[in-house]
């Protein structure tokens, strides 16, 4: 189980909790684990239909251009000589602190601060730190979670 926290942008706030994880590539309607996800994907959080409100593990990549919820934007690992999962704080602290930094400006075109997005950041979970997952990964979607077309790529919104 991966963990996503919410960053107020600005006020820097945490832990909305949602269990995710899974598998695959970039493509349209592919589901995958956000373990795997990229930098410059997008993707929705699998639907109702598809057997519960936020199943754990999976997301539906989509293109871009299509409507979607959340936009990889930033990724970092923690790094190896971490041997023991580590606490919540320190998860949140690399989270926010990269999340939040240079990264998002180089993708987004403005800094965090003064953005309309509201970053979030997947974490490793027990169970998937276990099985050698240290990766890091930031997401931008709108406050109220609708869905928008196009990338946040040069936005600078």
């Amino acid at each position: 189980m991966r963990t996503r926290t919410t960053l107020l942008t600005l006020p820097v706030a945490a832990a909305i909790t949602m269990g995710l994880t899974s598998c695959s590539l970039f493509s349209s309607q592919t589901t995958t684990a956000t373990k795997d996800l990229e930098v410059g994907q997008c993707y929705n959080t699998v639907s109702k239909d598809s057997g519960g409100d936020q199943a754990i593990g999976e997301v539906v990549v989509v293109d871009c251009s299509k409507a979607h919820t959340y936009e990889v934007i930033a990724q970092t690992t923690f790094s190896d000589d971490i041997k023991d999962f580590p606490k919540q704080q320190a998860r949140d602290s690399l989270g926010q602190g990269f999340c939040l930094g240079e990264d998002f400006t180089k993708y987004v075109g403005i800094e965090s601060g003064k953005t309309s997005y509201q970053v979030e950041y997947l974490t490793p979970g027990e169970g998937t730190w276990a099985q050698g997952d240290r990766k890091i990964t930031c997401v931008v979607t709108q406050g109220d979670k609708s869905q928008v077309k196009g990338s946040a790529k040069n936005s600078k919104k």
